[in-house]
């Protein structure tokens, strides 16, 4: 067959081919798609740091003339009816503020009485009183700028009015300071010295949308209030945005308003200049493409042919092997990584012929004694494994790959300590006892399943002896007894409690009596008897705690009548912690509280709920002496309602977490137990239950877990 007949020699074509050409293919959707907006975003942010910073510029040449209004206050020349001491008045203000190219003085009737500079002299005497910045100023008494106005003389000004006050806060004079818009250089370089590219420029309009500032200084006073986004910024608006100019070219404009002097400021530049680069690149990347194309696809098609050959050759040898013909042999090809494999190929059909005839009798013969004892072993419900002296296992049924939560084939030939399933486990005595023992002796041992938890059996360990006639795996066959122990346990615990009932009640009674009588003749005594105060106090605080323990004791000796309601669990939480505020204060314990919303309410005893978070909070505050922070939590996982208390004080050894309540076992100096032993009584009375889980020198975590239905 020819090569460029091969079905494989066109897949290798056509797959780099097709890699090729979705290359080339991205880089064109990739740069249609993301240059323009690089190029967009680049300019966007061009225009507007320069709004921004026209916005800068404005707001400090608004402070500026509005520091103005101090001056002229304090100049008593604007307060002289001489007019040539309001001459010289407005000359220095002149002088003082670059924006600022003239000014007239009037009275309050609207008359001009004085001005700045003499070409206002025909200004003398005339009145302007109607004009708007003279109304505000004489209204609000305050300074006023205006928006742009049209002077008789053909100007356009911005008019800073500035009422002058007397000692009466009443108006006597208004001071009228211009700025020129198109002669002050000053006021105009700031906001035309900013450049976006080649055809782009800056504008600011007042609020009635008349240009103050413009590149083409015919353009001043013109009005633009019909412009799309000069009108969004006579609505206070700022943002981005394409638009049309007056010369029908499309522009990106970035617009500002600025609040300080109700002004707005436009940036803008032609959208064909900000995708000129991409244009330009998007050109080249045709011509690259094209070339790219022929030169990969003939290195491609080269390549093919050099590797179809060689692989078509082995391809139909494999072939007829495949179908059973074993007399199959590749003559040698080259020196590459091919001819090799053809070498080892005709290694392999020597080595098969000789040994299948062989391998096919004895596989089927222990193919079948297999099966027959794994069928066997795997019957048998007790757990049954085996290991040799390095502690491998060589032999597990499926009852102890279940129990590991494991396949039996994972679990061959890995060691016993990796799963420590055995907590008793100690290998070296096991084979000590082995090589001693002359009969079966039955141990119990603890194992823990997949979930850890813990699963009592009775093992019988036997040697397994090899031909030399010595012990080198140990055959283990264990019978699951947790349940009667589960029941032993049980059975302990219930009478147990009974006992500890039994006496709560009985001891109850009997102390409460006296302990009343006692605690009434001590309160006599002291009143008597101020010498020994002290003491006293002492004696009262020993039975007040001799009287909590009897109340515990009560609760022990006598069923609680349980008023279950559906409460709402983080109100009953934030009653408690409000009652533990102080003591917690006292020793600088900080509480922190995280409820999730919506909590489904909880069908319990309020009041009993109320002693089990009391009896943890309590216990958590005594276990932080020096402060901390204990964070109580209410949340939902899964169906159930979890309540935790995560407290910083010193731990509890974990040898002693599970015997937490237990009658009269406390890990505190003066406890008695029997807090969280009523605390454990009342949960499982709302069938939820308690985990602890503890660290030394870290702090202890308290779930209360309620099933909710």
């Amino acid at each position: 067959m020819k090569w460029f007949k091969s079905q494989i020699f066109w897949k290798i074509y056509m797959i780099n081919l097709a890699i090729i050409c979705t290359i080339l293919g991205l880089m064109f959707i990739v740069s249609r798609i993301v240059l323009p907006e690089i190029s967009k975003e680049q300019y966007r942010q061009i225009t507007d740091k320069t709004v921004l910073r026209m916005k800068d510029q404005i707001s400090l040449i608004a402070k500026d003339l509005q520091n103005l209004e101090s001056y002229v206050q304090s100049n008593e020349n604007f307060k002289s009816n001489d007019s040539d001491r309001l001459f010289k008045g407005l000359e220095n203000i002149v002088a003082v503020s670059p924006y600022i190219d003239s000014g007239t003085v009037l009275d309050t009737n609207g008359y001009v009485r004085g001005f700045y500079p003499k070409d206002l002299k025909h200004l003398k005497n005339y009145n302007l009183s109607k004009r708007e910045y003279f109304q505000q100023a004489l209204k609000t008494k305050k300074i006023y700028l205006s928006d742009v106005v049209s002077a008789d003389t053909g100007r356009y000004l911005l008019v800073v009015s500035v009422p002058v006050l007397n000692n009466r806060k009443e108006v006597e004079r208004v001071v009228n300071l211009s700025l020129r818009i198109e002669d002050n250089e000053i006021f105009q370089s700031i906001f035309q010295s900013f450049k976006i590219g080649e055809n782009g420029y800056t504008f600011i309009v007042d609020r009635n949308g008349k240009i103050i500032s413009h590149p083409s200084k015919e353009r001043i006073g013109e009005d633009v209030s019909k412009n799309p986004v000069v009108r969004k910024l006579l609505k206070k608006q700022s943002g981005y945005q394409e638009v049309t100019n007056q010369e029908g070219i499309t522009m990106l404009a970035s617009f500002e308003h600025i609040p300080i002097l109700d002004w707005g400021v436009v940036a803008q530049i032609p959208v064909d200049e900000i995708y000129q680069p991409y244009l330009a690149f998007h050109k080249s990347l045709w011509t690259i493409s094209f070339v790219t194309f022929i030169v990969l696809s003939i290195l491609t098609a080269l390549y093919a042919r050099q590797i179809i050959h060689p692989i078509r050759r082995l391809y139909l040898a494999v072939d007829q092997v495949a179908k059973g013909d074993y007399n199959q042999r590749i003559e040698e090809i080259d020196n590459t990584e091919i001819g090799k494999l053809s070498n080892r190929f005709n290694e392999m059909i020597h080595y098969i012929r000789q040994s299948k005839a062989n391998l096919q009798l004895k596989e089927e013969q222990l193919k079948e004694q297999k099966e027959f004892l794994r069928k066997i072993i795997d019957m048998n419900p007790s757990y049954i494994y085996a290991i040799d002296k390095e502690g491998k296992f060589t032999l597990v049924n499926e009852s102890f790959a279940k129990l590991l939560g494991a396949e039996t084939q994972c679990l061959l030939g890995k060691k016993i300590d990796d799963f420590q399933f055995n907590i008793e486990s100690n290998l070296v005595s096991v084979w000590e006892e082995i090589e001693k023992m002359n009969e079966r002796p039955v141990f119990e041992e603890e194992f823990k399943d997949q979930e850890g938890n813990i699963r009592w059996v009775e093992t019988v360990r036997l040697p397994i002896f090899s031909p030399n006639e010595e012990a080198d795996q140990i055959l283990f066959v264990s019978t699951d007894i947790t349940e009667r122990k589960q029941a032993e346990e049980l059975l302990r615990k219930s009478e147990k409690l009974a006992v500890v009932g039994e006496l709560a009640a009985g001891v109850a009674h009997e102390i409460r009596n006296p302990l009343t009588s006692i605690k009434g003749f001590i309160h006599l005594l002291k009143e008597e008897c101020k010498t020994h105060k002290h003491y006293f106090e002492i004696i009262e605080s020993e039975l007040e705690r001799i009287g909590l323990i009897v109340n515990e004791f009560l609760m022990l000796g006598k069923p609680q009548v349980m008023n279950f309601q559906r409460k709402d669990v983080t109100v009953l939480l934030k009653d408690v912690m409000t009652l533990f505020d102080v003591q917690a204060i006292l020793h600088n314990v900080r509480m922190v509280s995280e409820f999730e919303p919506n909590l489904p309410l909880l069908y319990c005893d309020e009041n009993q709920l109320k002693q089990v978070f009391i009896n943890i909070i309590k216990n958590a505050i005594e276990a932080m002496p020096n402060g901390g922070e204990m964070k109580i939590q209410a949340k939902m996982q899964e169906n159930s309602l979890v309540i935790r208390f995560i407290d910083q004080g010193c731990g509890i050894p974990k040898d002693r977490i599970a015997k937490l309540g237990e009658p009269f076992y406390s890990t505190k100096e003066k406890g008695t137990g029997l807090g969280l032993m009523v605390s454990y009584k009342i949960i499982e009375a709302h069938n939820g239950n308690i985990k602890i889980e503890s660290e030394v020198g870290q702090g202890t975590t308290v779930d209360i877990i309620f099933p909710i239905s």
